[in-house]
């Protein structure tokens, strides 16, 4: 059912009628109050009402932009990684060895976790609650996270970097399965200090088990 102002224009439209920098401008300020509710109450407990509030905008302005709470969350993992994907393909732009550009993605995945505790706990942990959401998440933007470094590596067996003898799709496994957890022990820590330092250990350890041995 449509919902109209007092013009005679449904919400939707009335939305649509916004400048586009202030529609934009007032979408990231309700992800980042998302982000702030999720991460301080959980995604069960906190609720739409809670996320206006924080974003101080009227309940109702909510469903212009998001369907509902689920659509949200899932909203706020594709931002995330959209911006991300974006950072990566700029920085690792004219660098030659695809093993130097999975060490870059890998360094900016940690430092965007890093620079945000609160952002890092609803992307670790809030958006697991349910394996129908896992696979929400995986058609988005993760999915097109997954195939970066998918081909990053596939490059790098080409090159004659990266060993061949197992498959682009289980090195990324392994790779984004060390990272995740690297993430996830940091978020759990009582002193966890800074998690960027993890990136050097981290990659040359990966990188002892990936590279091409010569004889």
């Amino acid at each position: 059912m449509s919902i109209h102002s007092a013009e005679g224009c449904t919400m939707q439209e009335s939305a649509e009628l916004q400048p586009t920098d202030q529609r934009e401008e007032k979408r990231r300020r309700i992800l980042r109050a998302a982000i702030d509710e999720f991460a301080r109450k959980g995604y069960f407990s906190a609720r739409m009402a809670d996320v206006a509030k924080s974003a101080a905008v009227a309940d109702g302005t909510l469903y212009l932009y998001f369907e509902g709470k689920e659509h949200l969350l899932v909203s706020v993992f594709d931002d995330v990684l959209s911006r991300a994907i974006d950072r990566a393909r700029t920085e690792i732009a004219g660098v030659a060895s695809p093993l130097e550009r999975l060490r870059i993605v890998v360094r900016l995945h940690l430092e965007t976790l890093a620079a945000d505790r609160s952002l890092a706990h609803v992307i670790q942990i809030e958006t697991r609650h349910s394996r129908r959401f896992m696979n929400l998440i995986t058609r988005g933007r993760l999915g097109e996270y997954l195939e970066l470094l998918r081909s990053l590596i596939a490059e790098g067996q080409e090159a004659g970097e990266i060993r061949r003898d197992v498959s682009p799709g289980f090195a990324t496994n392994v790779v984004f399965g060390a990272v995740d957890e690297i993430v996830n022990s940091w978020l759990l820590a009582d002193d966890p200090g800074d998690l960027t330092r993890f990136h050097a250990p981290l990659m040359d350890f990966l990188s002892a088990g990936m590279v091409e041995h010569r004889s």
